[in-house]
């Protein structure tokens, strides 16, 4: 018998055939997957998590209808586990969206202290006299990242121990054939071996050596991989609904084959049944805000970093003006839109993407140091300029670079790490190790994300609730 699992993961409200940098329909979303997806009794549809952050229409769904819509969406899914970014808008959404859910949720490593949101550490499923067992884990760095309010009501607990009780229990079970869904990546590739990473926010290589697993779905990092880590098959998929994983298994004699399904352009019930909403959005993202006295937008990124960007100056001075802090920092997604003259919804939530709030830190000469070294980090010099390959792999990681706004600083990065940075001026007067400032950043930042640990145990002046899209199209709006 031939058991055919459709895996999906990190769709962050890609649903429709857009990536609503336009209005042009492109070969993406969920529910043009599903013009290719069919569904029998012997076949599984699985999501790895962060559905409900990250394209214009999740924002807009957050904010005027509620996250049942996303739930209806994804009415076909069988087993699904959550992402960092499900967290993202709340308990009350995260809920209603779980609620609403006809497939089954099952996170080993998640609690809800309160008892409503029912989370199965793993199922089993039957077909044809044979057991499959189904559980899922989400990375535990989501304690790093996301706002304390928004776990309160969680117990995140680590990834891989959670991973290994769910697998104890399903052996109990006398399953036939197990499945994990992760929210995390691999931290080797998967051809060489090679580790890639030794921060435990992904640890598919190591669930896949220590845990015998037939089969990791995994995500998180946005990368199209097929491959086995000994007699583990390893799978993920790429953001946006771009693809979805197919998995074909001979339960018999547990060979298994892995391809991966494009979307296909065209109608279905559920793209008719939302179109409206859709075209809500679209609209929504083209209503003009403001007129600028310029455009503003991106240039290559070694230029942005080694000359700064005027992009990055207009959002740190906004951040500035609404904190009244002395330095600020902003980072970029790894994909920039821009600020055109003629400003649109559509060009802010594009240029600035995360669904971050603004805090602002106190911190000294000697920390500012440290944090302007890590960040160049992010440059290689071989006799030429390039983007250090910690930043590009496993996984492009560009959000983890900062502009910094408010001080000028000296710096050769033809020098190693630790030697980049020499003197640092606020006002036109050198900072001393012990001179102290106030400092804004992202929430994301703040918790030292992105190998800033300097930032981790810094005096908190002031945690603001509105994320800082909101802060941007406030402050053009009211031009």
């Amino acid at each position: 018998m031939i058991l055919k699992i459709i895996h999906t993961s990190d769709l962050h409200g890609y649903f429709f055939p857009t990536d609503y940098l336009d209005r042009e329909k492109k070969n993406v979303g969920y529910l043009s997957l599903l013009n290719n997806i069919k569904k029998d009794d012997h076949t599984i549809i699985t999501d790895g998590g962060d559905i409900l952050q990250g394209s214009s229409f999740a924002y807009y769904v957050k904010e005027n209808l509620n996250s049942n819509v996303v739930a209806d969406m994804m009415q076909n899914v069988d087993y699904y586990t959550l992402g960092n970014h499900d967290f993202n808008y709340g308990y009350d959404y995260l809920r209603t969206y779980v609620e609403n859910m006809k497939g089954k949720l099952v996170c080993a490593n998640v609690k809800d202290k309160t008892g409503k949101i029912k989370f199965d550490p793993y199922y089993v499923k039957e077909i044809d006299d044979y057991k499959i067992g189904i559980t899922g884990v989400v990375t535990d760095w989501v304690n790093l990242w996301e706002r304390k309010e928004n776990l309160v009501n969680f117990e995140v607990t680590d990834a891989f121990e959670g991973a290994k009780r769910a697998l104890e229990g399903l052996k109990k079970e006398k399953t036939d054939f197990n499945i994990l869904i992760y929210h995390g990546g691999y931290e080797i590739d998967l051809k060489s071996g090679k580790k890639l990473s030794e921060t435990t926010e992904n640890i598919g290589g190591k669930i896949a050596k220590e845990l015998d697993f037939n089969i990791i779905l995994a995500g998180h990092q946005h990368m199209e991989i097929a491959g086995y880590i000994g007699d583990t098959l390893a799978i993920e998929t790429p953001a946006n609904g771009s693809k979805a994983g197919l998995v074909e298994v001979d339960l018999a004699t547990k060979e298994m084959k892995a391809s991966f399904i494009e979307p296909r352009l065209g109608d279905n019930s559920l793209i008719k049944k939302y179109r409206e909403i859709e075209e809500e959005v679209q609209d929504y993202l083209d209503q003009p805000i403001a007129e600028l006295s310029r455009d503003y937008m991106p240039e290559d990124r070694i230029k942005m970093a080694l000359h700064g960007s005027n992009l990055a100056d207009l959002i740190n001075k906004i951040q500035l003006d609404y904190t009244g802090a002395d330095i600020s920092i902003t980072s970029f997604a790894n994909v920039i839109s821009g600020l055109k003259k003629n400003l649109t919804t559509r060009d802010v939530l594009n240029t600035y993407r995360f669904p971050n709030t603004t805090v602002v830190l106190e911190i000294n000469g000697k920390s500012l140091r440290e944090a302007l070294e890590q960040n160049f980090s992010y440059i290689e010099y071989d006799g030429s300029y390039k983007i250090s390959k910690k930043f590009l792999e496993p996984k492009e990681e560009h959000y983890n670079f900062d502009y910094f706004y408010g001080i000028d600083f000296e710096k050769d990065l033809t020098k190693k790490v630790g030697e980049r940075i020499g003197k640092i001026f606020f006002k036109g007067k050198e900072v001393k190790d012990s001179d102290k400032f106030s400092l804004v950043m992202n929430n994301y930042r703040a918790t030292g994300a992105g190998g800033f640990d300097m930032y981790k145990d810094l005096k908190v002046i002031k945690n603001y609730d509105k994320e800082t899209s909101e802060i941007l199209l406030d402050y053009f709006r009211n031009l």
